[in-house]
């Protein structure tokens, strides 16, 4: 029988459409046994693998914007935004603490060696650090040290691991690329439209914050990081601030790279969800992103039952 493997991409909140992907796959009697995750596609792939996916659904589906800015420990002083240990709190009591190698698949997550730019694959070893690893955004989420290295995001160096699949074993492998459908320009979101989806007691508490330029974090809960500067000034201004032009540029670097990795190593089949319009930090979105993954699928159903 043909193993098939997936290589889950990079994407921050648009990588709750992974969810999407694998329900969609399963609907069509297909269930990757080789799972190779960077960044947010190692946190979902390691539900999957384990069995949790469901169970993270639950868990993502119900967040509010209150509820994500809860598992933010904020901090300017540790390489990194978010210092991210209250998510990895949580998200370890619905997987469970256990080490890579005793997990249900055979499962990889890619990070990068800041100093070295080494991609490092984690196919052992705590599940929990290797995730938090292979998730450390730069600026965005701090960095993990692991010996006498400094670890952050995988995307940095292989943004969709298809050569880490196939390194576990698979024969046929389905990449999911969450930046395959892309806006024309940064997203910028006026204060106005940021209060819209808001109840009256949360747009009161945003227009008294709003002066403080900590109106998004308070309002929506995480308030699209990589846009904050621009969020926090009157509509009529689209100069893109310190951390728009950080992610953007991140982005555009991840992307040139991506399309160098899949020429030289290509998947037989790319899955790309259309999320373009979920922001960076939006995880609250979780609905949509998950609705679009399983969208994405439908739509190349018959290429999949033709390969596998």
């Amino acid at each position: 029988m043909t193993k098939v493997g997936i290589a889950l991409g990079s994407g921050a909140a648009k990588g709750w459409a992974h969810i999407g992907v694998l329900k969609g796959l399963a609907k069509l009697g297909i269930f990757p046994e080789q799972v190779a995750g960077c960044s947010i596609g190692a946190l979902v792939g390691a539900a999957y693998s384990q069995g949790h996916l469901e169970d993270l659904e639950l868990w993502v589906s119900g967040f509010s914007s209150w509820d994500v800015l809860s598992l933010m420990d904020l901090s300017w002083r540790k390489g990194g935004l978010i210092g991210g240990e209250k998510v990895f709190d949580v998200l370890e009591s619905h997987i469970g603490d256990l080490n890579i190698e005793d997990m249900n698949h055979p499962f990889a997550a890619v990070a990068t060696d800041l100093y070295s730019g080494q991609e490092i694959w984690f196919k052992q070893g705590h599940l929990r650090h290797a995730v938090r690893a292979s998730c450390s955004m730069p600026g965005i989420l701090a960095p993990v040290k692991q010996g006498g290295r400094w670890l952050v995001d995988g995307a940095v160096v292989n943004p969709i691991p298809v050569s880490v699949a196939r390194a576990l074993g698979a024969e046929v492998v389905i990449a999911v690329d969450l930046h395959g459908q892309r806006k024309d320009r940064m997203q910028v979101l006026p204060v106005d439209m940021a209060c819209s989806n808001l109840s009256k007691e949360e747009q009161l508490l945003a227009n008294e914050h709003q002066k403080t330029g900590f109106m998004d974090l308070l309002a929506r809960g995480k308030g699209y990081i990589s846009n904050l500067s621009d969020k926090f000034t009157p509509s009529n201004k689209s100069d893109p601030g310190m951390l728009a032009v950080m992610t953007q540029s991140m982005d555009i670097l991840q992307q040139r790279h991506k399309r160098a990795r899949l020429m030289g190593d290509p998947p037989e089949i790319c899955i790309t969800p259309d999320v373009s319009d979920i922001g960076t930090m939006e995880f609250h979105r979780a609905a949509e992103a998950i609705a679009a993954g399983e969208k994405a699928v439908d739509e190349v159903a018959h290429h999949l039952k033709a390969i596998i």
